[in-house]
């Protein structure tokens, strides 16, 4: 009897193969597991570069499996899950808290280490299960130790570590071969920094401007607008926010970096697992940096490359910036719903968007571009300071979204949110198009393959290609079932649901005064809401627009 499984596979953050192969080797080993017993994989999860150390509820394609697997038997194409490496899948009691769910829901779990299905009754099972799940974080943890105390000791012999050069140097080739020999053997140089000629000046100049008194927005105001190139715009880019844009944080950075000192130094911050919940520990943790005291670095015996600046100077200007980060813990993120306007109110004078902010215990909408000697200028006759309490402007949209339902207009809005509501049961996710796409190609790639057997070419050579293509068939062909059948379910509302409803809430301010911070923050999200708040001497104007009408509001 034929046997539908689901593997899951899990491409490690430690590994320099490409997501392919790892997926290739994991389903040819999971393959030669289920293969004796008549077993075919429809359905593949496959989480890439996310670390073992995350549970499986936040890891993407691992909490789809779950999601999945908790479907009656019928709404899933597999009814078995296989494993090829539990050390990948599992650390600490992961195994623990996912094996009962999948027992539960009858799904067998077959891993090698067992030589097929793992027994729920069965202790010797859960010993060898439990004991790789440990392994798995103990691989983990050595890793960390053997990079940690390895790029302590090539710091020591002044090697540069790797990664993108600090702002004001340059990498060159060394004449030294590097000592991996295969490395040495295609010609691979060890390589350092020197000086940039274009930009080491600016990092002296920084040094010096900030030892004269200047603070980090003036000095980043200061290189912006004499046309300076920003760490953003040399080199690879590392965030789009950072392009062509000289900020304090930058300024900072290069101040506290002794990498300007000319000698190598690791061990500034250290990374450490913080828990996501100190109440719920099966959540997981978080992996943190921490800053280290400077007595714990560990520098290079002697220069390692050109100095930018002196140690005098380096020592003056580090002695005056007292705000060095570290030692207290990273505020946790807003909650849903904690401002409900969330990136949807600009400022009108420059057009930025409005950063939420608490104060006075009150949500608030700040402007973020206030300072005059901030590295972007603000618009011409902006206030020095902009700020407005959530719930003014609240007042003003519910008012106005309280007359979408008068009945004068009632008719008019029940057809937009059905029209809305249409277009979004009409649209597919991007998964299920490139399954439909990717259908369309394995289908003509298995009829390639048929027709070349049909001219001669020996069946036994095409027998594990032909395979192949027919398990990536599968998969792509179940997300295809899998969202026609939730299509068919999901009616689209009708006229009399949304009349139903709005007379039932006593319209759609009925409907926000019952719903929570959470739900109406999201409904704004689906109405498309985006305002621009402009204050003038003695008023306030608040404009709306959304994807039901266009209007305004004034506070």
């Amino acid at each position: 009897m034929t046997m539908l499984f689901a593997a899951y596979v899990r491409t490690s953050t430690e590994d320099h193969q490409s997501p392919e192969d790892s997926r290739r080797w994991q389903l040819n080993v999971a393959e030669q597991l289920i293969g004796p017993h008549d077993g075919h994989i429809v359905a593949v999860y496959h989480d890439i570069d996310v670390s073992r150390s995350v549970p499986w509820a936040r890891r993407p394609e691992a909490s789809r499996l779950m999601a999945d697997a908790t479907q009656r038997p019928g709404a899933r194409d597999w009814g078995a899950l296989v494993v090829a490496e539990p050390q990948r899948a599992f650390s600490g009691n992961q195994f623990s808290l996912v094996f009962p769910v999948l027992a539960h829901f009858g799904i067998d779990l077959w891993v090698p280490e067992v030589g097929g299905r793992v027994d729920p009754d069965s202790e010797a099972h859960d010993l060898v299960m439990s004991l790789f799940s440990g392994l798995g974080k103990a691989e983990r943890n050595r890793l960390r130790i053997r990079t940690r105390a390895a790029m302590h000791a090539l710091a020591a012999e002044g090697r540069w570590l790797g990664g993108r050069p600090n702002y004001g140097y340059r990498l060159i080739d060394t004449p030294t071969l590097h000592p991996h020999p295969e490395q040495a053997a295609l010609g691979v140089h060890l390589r350092t920094l020197e000086p940039d000629p274009d930009t080491a000046p600016v990092v002296v100049r920084i040094f010096e401007m900030f030892d004269a008194g200047l603070g980090y927005r003036g000095i980043a105001g200061r290189l912006e607008g004499e046309g300076f190139p920003s760490p953003g715009e040399v080199g690879p880019r590392r965030h789009p926010r950072s392009a062509g844009v000289w900020a304090g944080s930058a300024v900072r950075a290069i101040l506290v970096n002794p990498r300007y000192l000319g000698r190598q130094v690791a061990g500034r911050q250290r990374r450490h697992d913080a828990l996501i919940d100190t109440t719920d520990a099966a959540l997981g943790t978080t992996s943190r940096q921490r800053r280290q005291a400077e007595g714990d670095w560990t520098w290079a015996k002697t220069e390692s490359w050109p100095p930018l600046v002196t140690e005098d100077l380096w020592r003056s200007v580090n002695r005056r910036i007292t705000n060095t980060p570290g030692g207290g813990s990273r505020q946790p993120r807003s909650e849903p719903g904690r401002y409900l306007l969330a990136g949807r109110v600009r400022c009108a004078r420059c057009g930025r968007s409005m950063n939420g902010a608490t104060m006075k215990n009150k949500p608030y909408y700040r402007c973020g571009s206030t300072r005059p000697d901030y590295a972007i200028p603000s618009a011409p006759d902006h206030p020095p300071t902009l700020a407005v309490r959530e719930e003014r402007i609240v007042a003003a949209l519910d008012t106005w979204l309280g007359t979408l339902t008068d009945p004068a207009d009632l008719d008019a809005t029940v057809t937009a949110i059905i029209e809305a509501d249409q277009a979004s049961h009409h649209r597919e996710p991007p998964a299920v198009a490139r399954a439909r796409r990717d259908a369309k190609r394995l289908a003509t790639e298995l009829d390639r393959l048929l027709a070349a057997i049909r001219a001669g070419l020996d069946p036994v050579l095409a027998a594990g290609e032909t395979r192949k293509v027919q398990v990536e068939l599968a998969v792509a062909e179940g997300v295809i079932r899998s969202w026609d059948a939730e299509a068919d379910t999901a009616r689209p509302l009708t006229h009399a649901q949304v009349f139903g409803a709005l007379r039932t809430a006593g319209g759609m301010v009925g409907l926000l005064g019952n719903a929570d911070r959470a739900q109406r923050a999201r409904l704004y999200a689906e109405l498309g809401i985006t305002l621009d708040y402009e204050r003038e001497t003695a008023t306030e104007r608040v404009h709306v627009r959304s994807q039901l009408s266009g209007g305004g509001g004034r506070i």
